[in-house]
């Protein structure tokens, strides 16, 4: 993969809506609206669109949760994959249960061509699954989680895996290895923390 290509996968390209204005400008990268905020060449309030946000919001709005997905994509994650489980979680869990990590397959099984985040918060493991409609959320609360596992594939992938009650295993193929470590990690003081 060139320089572009990794480039064009792990950023967002935003569309700006200036108020009072009819036509978006655009594509640009989280880097060139910050400089055109920092230049009042755009404003809070100009809407901003990119891919999976689902319609048009203040800037304001968007980045502040731009800025709570960043923290997120340190080990080289699809930032548009991590956007949207984000927001799919965020739907879902109480003010009280914080997201602490979000893994995202680096390439889909044989028969799928759609990757599964994996995304750690204090109360559970959910397993995204994008489907031809929508998006289908796996949950599974740490104390039905008997123990995880970590399996290196070879070229930089690994397989992070759930034992459920000791009777029934699920395994997250194709994560590269890094987060697959993180993801054990996290999870392995999740379990010790409920001890």
């Amino acid at each position: 993969m060139n320089t572009a290509e990794a480039d064009e996968e792990t950023h967002i390209h935003f569309s700006i809506l200036k108020r009072g204005q009819r036509d978006p400008e655009g594509p640009y990268t989280d880097q060139d609206i910050l400089h055109k905020l920092n230049e009042g060449e755009i404003t809070a309030e100009d809407l901003v669109y990119y891919e999976g946000l689902g319609e048009w919001k203040p800037l304001g709005e968007v980045f502040e949760i731009q800025e709570q997905i960043s923290h997120f994509v340190d080990d080289g994650q699809d930032t548009q994959k991590v956007a949207i489980a984000f927001r799919e979680i965020s739907n879902i869990v109480g003010a009280s249960e914080n997201i602490f990590y979000i893994a995202v397959q680096e390439k889909a099984g044989l028969l799928s061509k759609t990757k599964q985040c994996v995304v750690i918060t204090d109360a559970h493991i959910y397993i995204l699954h994008e489907r031809r409609v929508g998006y289908e959320l796996e949950a599974h609360l740490w104390k039905t989680i008997t123990n995880t596992l970590m399996r290196d594939e070879g070229r930089g992938l690994g397989t992070f895996s759930l034992l459920l009650g000791g009777e029934k295993r699920v395994d997250i193929c194709h994560i590269p290895l890094k987060q697959v470590q993180r993801l054990f990690q996290l999870s392995q003081e999740m379990k010790q923390d409920l001890a």
